[in-house]
């Protein structure tokens, strides 16, 4: 669970700006979504609002910054820029950027910071936090960096906990991460590390460009899947009864000729177990896997019904992009309710009819078995529904006079729980809308 973040002197945050997801002691339904993580409390759904160019997007930007940070080998191995300072402040250049998690994973509850300039690391800090104190298990500052000894495995051979410090020192370089160093390379030998480091690379983040490759195939073996799938579609009312996949078996000659599948077709058999993603060229995506010695193309198939009640297969490109998208959020949806990590979605709104995104989000909001936590950025203004969110799971990002974002709670309000908040929230009440001029004095 994502408890916190922090971000200062990046994107368009300025001063250190934090987000969480504790719950306020002004809110009081939707005791479900309180999930207990060791001495403090989360919630597991959180909904952040902000009017274009305010931040929101930002907030994401830098978790999904971080988690990828963490997940590399070294960060100058990744396409990000060297700039991400705070650029409408003078001061901003010449101070790092830095970004702080807290987080609770398998037990225990962490606090990870991390300040870096010019893609090269100058501090990078990992607590256990506590109800009382918090113990830090590595500290790193430069080139000097201490690991606690009660942390380290095997760390009461004297000999050994020298070594393994010095090899750390001299091994770990300016552009890597002292996490991702020990999780990649010693994850037995400081398992609360290894802990950490896991729970980054299990965060999923899901931007507006993004698809589900692999969704074919999950629908084929995933049976548990594919029955929610085919529950829940059929209730959307996107005109699809039912979601198939068609299985078809290729033979070496329908490989070849074409270059895609002859490159996927190579891997598949030099990677046993893998799947490999094909993109036509108008979009269509399918799954080819190797079987018992057989290639198979796995793709699905909307099923319709016409007005004599008989099925109907269609391309799922012949789909709309709205009812792609809801399918495309189908793995998103089942995972939340199933599995217990943390998903962070941009514009989860995007090209979905608003009474579909407001269904599928009920969903999740009513289910009592849920078990993963769902972070968003919306512009849709129906899911502001107390039936649907507590107060202080909605949030919204606005720029300050120095247009730097901050963000803030909605149970920052005084909130009755009877209120109308998505009539509030248009009329300006609590902020995270645009301030436009009048356009009548702009001649229009």
């Amino acid at each position: 669970m994502l408890l916190r973040f922090i971000a200062e002197n990046i994107l368009s945050f300025k001063d250190a700006v934090e987000f969480n997801t504790f719950p306020s002691s002004r809110s009081h339904s939707h005791d479900w979504h309180k999930v207990q993580c060791d001495y403090v409390t989360a919630l597991r759904m959180t909904a952040i609002y902000g009017a274009n160019g305010a931040g929101k997007s930002n907030l994401l930007k830098c978790i999904a910054l971080l988690r990828k940070m963490v997940a590399s080998e070294k960060i100058g191995d990744l396409s990000i820029r060297d700039d991400l300072y705070f650029k409408l402040d003078t001061g901003g250049k010449d101070s790092p950027s830095e970004l702080a998690i807290e987080f609770f994973a398998n037990g225990y509850v962490f606090y990870y910071h991390l300040a870096f300039q010019n893609l090269r690391i100058q501090d990078e800090e990992l607590y256990l936090s506590g109800k009382k104190s918090d113990t830090i298990i590595f500290s790193r500052k430069g080139e000097a960096l201490e690991i606690r000894p009660e942390f380290i495995e095997a760390a009461g051979n004297v000999n050994f906990f020298a070594g393994f410090t010095e090899t750390a020192k001299r091994m770990i370089r300016p552009d890597m991460l002292a996490i991702s160093f020990f999780g990649n390379y010693y994850p037995n030998e400081i398992p609360l590390v290894r802990e950490a480091f896991n729970w980054f690379r299990n965060m999923q983040v899901v931007v507006p460009s993004m698809s589900t490759g692999l969704l074919p195939h999950t629908l084929d073996v995933d049976k548990e899947f594919a029955s929610l799938v085919n529950q829940i579609l059929p209730e959307l009312k996107t005109g699809i009864t039912k979601l198939d996949v068609k299985r078809e078996i290729l033979s070496e000659d329908d490989i070849k000729g074409d270059s895609q599948w002859i490159k996927a077709a190579a891997f598949l058999k030099n990677n046993p177990g893998t799947i490999r993603t094909l993109r036509s060229d108008n979009g269509d995506v399918s799954n080819l896997v190797l079987e018992n010695g057989d290639f198979i193309l796995k793709k699905m198939q909307p099923i319709h019904t016409d007005s004599n009640g008989k099925e109907v297969e269609l391309d799922f490109i012949e789909e709309s992009d709205g009812t792609r998208r809801i399918i495309e959020y189908m793995p998103l949806l089942y995972s939340v309710l199933k599995h217990d990590k943390v998903f962070v979605v941009d514009e989860i709104e995007r090209s979905i009819h608003p009474i579909m995104i407001k269904n599928i989000i009920s969903k999740i909001s009513a289910s009592l078995e849920a078990k993963g936590q769902l972070i968003f950025t919306t512009h849709e203004s129906c899911l502001l529904d107390q039936t649907i969110f507590r107060p202080d799971e909605i949030w919204f990002a606005q720029k300050d006079v120095c247009q730097s974002t901050r963000l803030y709670p909605l149970s920052d309000y005084n909130i009755h729980k009877t209120a109308n908040i998505e009539n509030g929230y248009l009329n300006g009440r609590y902020g995270g809308i645009p301030f436009l001029s009048n356009l009548a004095d702009l001649k229009w």
